[in-house]
C-alpha cells in the first residue's frame, strides 16, 4: 500500500511537532536549566525569560499541530471505521489513542498554567514600590512561581515522552492501552 500526500506530509508534520515539544523540553530542562546557574542571577533571569518566551511560541505550535496533524493521519488511514461507537473505548487501538488524547489535553491545560498564570508572576519586577516588605513580597511570588514552572515542565516532559510510547505503539502495533 502506498502512503498518499496527504499521509506523508500529515506524518512529517505530527513527527516535527513531536520534535520540537520533545527536544526543545529536553534542551530547556537539561541544557538551559543548568546553563543558566554558572551566570549572575540577573543575567540567568533574561536569559530564561527570553528563551522561554521563545520556547513558549514553538510550544503552543507544537500542541496546536498535533490534533491536526493527528486527524489528518487518521482520517488519511481510512480506518475510522474501525473505532466508530463504542469501538473507541473497547479496542486497544481506541484505548491508546484516547489516553494520548486526554495526555495532550493535560499538556495544554499546563501549557495555560504556565503561560497565563505563572509567566506573569514572573515578569514582575522587583521595585522599590512599597518598601522592602513590597519587594520581598514579589521576590517571594516569583520564586514560587519558578519552582512551579520547573515541576509543571518536568511533568510535561513526562506526559511528552508517555505520549510519543504511545504513538509508536500505534504506529507498530495496535497500541498498548
Amino acid at each position: 500500500m502506498t502512503a498518499t500526500w496527504v499521509q506523508v506530509l500529515a506524518g512529517y508534520l505530527h513527527l516535527l511537532a513531536v520534535a520540537v515539544y520533545v527536544g526543545g523540553s529536553i534542551a530547556m530542562e537539561f541544557v538551559l536549566g543548568p546553563a543558566q546557574s554558572y551566570v549572575p542571577p540577573a543575567q540567568a533571569q533574561v536569559i530564561g525569560q527570553r528563551s522561554a518566551d521563545r520556547f513558549l511560541v514553538l510550544v503552543w505550535g507544537a500542541l496546536a499541530l498535533f490534533p491536526i496533524s493527528g486527524l489528518l493521519l487518521f482520517f488519511s488511514l481510512g480506518d475510522q471505521h474501525t473505532l466508530s461507537g463504542m469501538q473507541f473505548f473497547t479496542t486497544r487501538y481506541g484505548q491508546t489513542l484516547l489516553g494520548m488524547i486526554v495526555l495532550w489535553a493535560v499538556l495544554v491545560v499546563n501549557g495555560a498554567i504556565i503561560t497565563f498564570v505563572l509567566r506573569p508572576r514572573l515578569a514582575q519586577r522587583a521595585s522599590a514600590q512599597g518598601g522592602g516588605s513590597g519587594v520581598a513580597q514579589r521576590l517571594e511570588v516569583m520564586q514560587s512561581a519558578v519552582k512551579w514552572v520547573s515541576h509543571i515542565s518536568r511533568i510535561d516532559l513526562g506526559i511528552a515522552v508517555v505520549i510519543v510510547l504511545l504513538g509508536a505503539s500505534l504506529a507498530y502495533g495496535d497500541g498498548i492501552l
